[in-house]
């Protein structure tokens, strides 16, 4: 029998009921383990590493009874007859792994692309169905002794098998069974041994049921020719040899399909990192006490020491964000960082509110309030309204020092105006962007006309023309972009003139053609583009500078995506995959430091990975990186499921593996998989209405109607593409010239119609909305193909 493909347990623990108490601290060591971050995702022969090897199913055998008087039954030597193959057809198999076919009449319900390409190209080569062969007899219950039918169902249900391995293991008969029975599905090269119990000086095979001993015959039953070795891996747990701690976590790799060395050294430093962040913890308490008292002070001591309760903003602010990011990198579930974070802020803004309207500690105060957003944001905290930066900005408005301000001030200003763009720019909002990337803009303009000579002024110049340009770039004004990028080249160009060797003028010279390679990007010239982009990469990895930390392989990393972006678009598929996978390999060299904002960035490497090789049709290899991508969104939504930022990437993930197992012919699990992408857009959508929210929940519909038209239900299928059209109409009739939504609208209606659904009415909507979009020009060279066809399915309905 095949392996389940997504098996309940990650291992079945079967044991005599004398092996109990290690049995049990077996149990809880593997539930207590957390998989390393560094691991999780790692491709094995078993798939994906999970992030837990939970659930573990443990099985006691109940002891053999014996008469009074009678002795113990002694363990044979040679291998027991065995039970003769029972006359009975074998049980269903459970659900294995579905055979890439797809049925023999594919329904018209599932049109997708346009009608007059070829629909044999259209659909991913069909592998022949393997041939199933019965059920081993391996798997029918002996006279004696008798699994229980749940245990037999979580035995098949099993990734692997461990036995512990004892004298009264070996004279067991229902630990023999579930050996057995294991072996017999085919998976003996899953079978983990633990030695138990018996002398030290006890032969291995003494200690282990003749069904472990002995290989299995055809009929299910225990052969007389020995194995090779009892298992593929056995791991001596008798006193003395192998210390509880070690079985565990040597059980753990093996589980995990890794090898000891390959875990042990990131299990090492992930405890590491769980004693340091015990210790930031408690750090962080002693913080919250001395930033209490310092507010206290600052209330009866300190109210008119502007400066003085400036520094200690900057002080407390800097300390708190430093015990957040630790906490983040050590691990710490997003309440926690939480409870640390808020409290302190708090504290931080009464003490700011201690000191007035002072013009200098306004400008802390918003330097402050930017500081929080920005880590609440990268950890996915940050609230829907950003109340921080609103604050922030308000604060910056019409800031005015009446006895002047010194360079270092201006500087300031010219930082803090930055950090609020930026976070304007991540949060979507390119107009507040704009605004602040101008006020730093101006700022840094005054600051350089008064020295022209300064390198720290020239470079602050070139920082605010590039933020103006992001803005102006988002806003779709590429040519204004454009202005402000060649503006800051000249700037970084002068100053890496002055110093050839400086990685950091190479790094902002590196920036400012990778900005370049954005904008070609965004009008299509994507040969000029790549240029672009290679010329930024040599230059970063020139100026690679590891002890930086850990931003820059993530800024070199979303480099190499966007080589990889590039490449895709011009077809070069190979190339893009390598770069794809280079970048994620940067970003992997610092899992461990990486906090949820490059994690979520690791997610999105391995989703365009799974692009390209969907693409190239290799569907195993890109459902392990969907899964791998799914698995990392899954951790981050479940550490703070009220941020809607990581609720909205699981259904993406979800749906891209729903495309894969459609085109591998498991229309069963893809519907499942599209079903849960619905469930969680809906949510979405009635959590915060929008068009691209109600989009989102008629394109899963869409994708429900094709696997449920696949699986040849066709009412239901027809059921779910209206839904998708009466969303897409709405959607279509909010505006009017959105091509694309009216396009959408379009290929619903052509499925309807295809499936007999109205034809007439529908392909009479499709001819008009199709003859719209091309009288405005709106179609592409592929989408124009569809009128000609359109308007012959037109008549043909009507019988002309």
């Amino acid at each position: 029998m095949a392996q389940a493909v997504h098996p309940k347990y990650r291992a079945f623990l079967v044991h005599a009921q004398a092996d109990e108490v290690l049995a049990r601290t077996i149990e809880r060591g593997l539930d207590d383990i957390r998989v390393p971050w560094a691991l999780v995702g790692r491709e094995t022969a078993h798939g994906a590493v999970p992030k837990s090897l939970k659930p573990i199913y443990r099985f006691a055998a109940e002891p053999t009874p014996v008469a009074p008087g009678e002795v113990s039954p002694v363990i044979p030597s040679d291998p027991p007859a065995g039970p003769k193959p029972a006359d009975a057809a074998p049980d269903s198999p459970p659900a294995a792994e579905p055979a890439a076919a797809t049925p023999a009449t594919a329904p018209t319900l599932t049109l997708v692309v346009p009608p007059a390409e070829d629909a044999t190209a259209a659909t991913p080569p069909v592998a022949p169905a393997p041939v199933v062969p019965p059920e081993p007899p391996a798997l029918l219950a002996p006279a004696q002794p008798t699994l229980p039918d749940q245990t037999v169902a979580a035995l098949v249900d099993s990734r692997f098998l461990v036995v512990l391995c004892s004298p009264a293991a070996a004279a067991d008969e229902a630990v023999g069974d579930a050996v057995r029975r294991f072996k017999g599905l085919g998976r003996g090269d899953r079978v983990i041994a633990v030695l138990a119990g018996g002398a030290p000086e006890a032969p291995e095979a003494d200690l282990c049921p003749p069904s472990l001993r002995f290989r299995i015959k055809v009929d299910g039953t225990v052969g007389d020719e020995r194995e090779d070795t009892i298992a593929p891996l056995v791991i001596d747990a008798r006193a003395g040899r192998t210390p509880r701690s070690e079985v565990v976590g040597r059980l753990a790799a093996a589980l995990l399909a890794l090898s000891f060395e390959d875990y042990s050294g990131p299990a090492a430093r992930a405890v590491r990192r769980r004693r340091r962040l015990r210790g930031w913890l408690s750090a962080a308490a002693v913080l919250l006490l001395l930033a209490g008292g310092a507010v206290a002070a600052a209330r009866f001591v300190l109210p008119h020491n502007a400066p003085l309760l400036g520094r200690m903003l900057a002080v407390g602010t800097g300390t708190t964000v430093g015990v957040v990011d630790a906490a983040d990198r050590l691990g710490a579930p997003r309440p926690v960082i939480a409870s640390i974070a808020e409290p302190a802020e708090a504290l931080l803004r009464d003490l700011g509110a201690a000191g007035g309207d002072d013009p200098g500690l306004r400008l802390r105060r918003a330097a402050m309030l930017l500081a929080f957003e920005q880590r609440y944001e990268a950890l996915g905290l940050a609230d829907a309204a950003r109340s921080r930066t609103a604050a922030a900005e308000a604060l910056l408005d019409g800031l005015v020092f009446p006895g002047g301000m010194d360079v270092e001030v201006q500087r300031e200003i010219v930082a803090t105006h930055l950090d609020a763009a930026a976070l304007r720019l991540a949060q979507g909002d390119a107009d507040r962007a704009l605004k602040s990337a101008r006020g730093a803009l101006a700022a840094a303009e005054r600051l350089a006309d008064a020295d022209p000579a300064s390198v720290e002024r020239q470079r602050d110049l070139s920082r605010a023309a590039t933020a103006v340009g992001d803005a102006l770039l988002a806003q779709g004004a590429s040519e204004d972009a454009l202005k402000q990028f060649r503006a800051a080249l000249g700037i970084r160009e002068t100053l890496a003139a002055l110093d050839p060797a400086g990685a950091p003028a190479r790094r902002d010279l590196s920036v400012a053609y990778e900005r370049f390679g954005d904008v070609l990007a965004s009008r299509g010239s994507l040969d000029e583009a790549l240029k672009g982009y290679r010329t930024a990469l040599s230059l970063r990895l020139a100026a690679v500078d590891p002890g930086a930390g850990a931003g820059w392989q993530r800024g070199l990393s979303i480099l190499y995506n966007k080589v990889g972006d590039v490449q895709l678009a011009q077809g070069a598929s190979e190339d893009s995959i390598a770069a794809y996978r280079t970048g994620l390999a940067l970003q992997l060299a610092v899992a461990d430091r990486a906090d949820a904002a490059a994690r979520r960035a690791m997610s999105v490497s391995y989703e365009r990975i799974g692009d390209v090789l969907k693409a190239k049709r290799a569907y195993d290899e890109a459902l392990a990186a969907y899964r791998a991508s799914l698995s990392i969104r899954e951790r981050l939504a479940g550490g703070d499921p009220g941020a809607v930022r990581w609720q909205r990437d699981l259904p993406v993930s979800h749906e891209r593996i729903g495309d894969v197992l459609m085109a591998k012919g498991a229309f069963d699990d893809a519907l499942a998989a599209y079903r849960t992408t619905l469930a969680s857009r809906e949510r979405l959508a009635a959590a915060a209405p929008s068009p691209t929210a109600l989009r989102d929940v008629s394109v899963a519909q869409s994708k429900i109607g094709d696997a449920l038209a696949a699986k040849g239900q066709r009412a239901d299928a027809l059921a779910s593409y209206r839904a998708a059209l009466a969303i897409s109409q709405r959607l279509a009739g909010l505006e009017p010239d959105n091509a694309k939504w009216q396009w959408e609208q379009t290929v619903l209606q052509w499925r309807l119609a295809s499936a007999g659904d109205d034809p007439a009415e529908r392909f009479r909507a499709v001819v008009t909305t199709l003859r719209d979009l091309a009288a405005k020009r709106k179609l592409s060279a592929e989408q124009a193909k569809w009128l000609p066809l359109a308007e012959r399915e037109l008549a043909k309905t009507q019988g002309r």
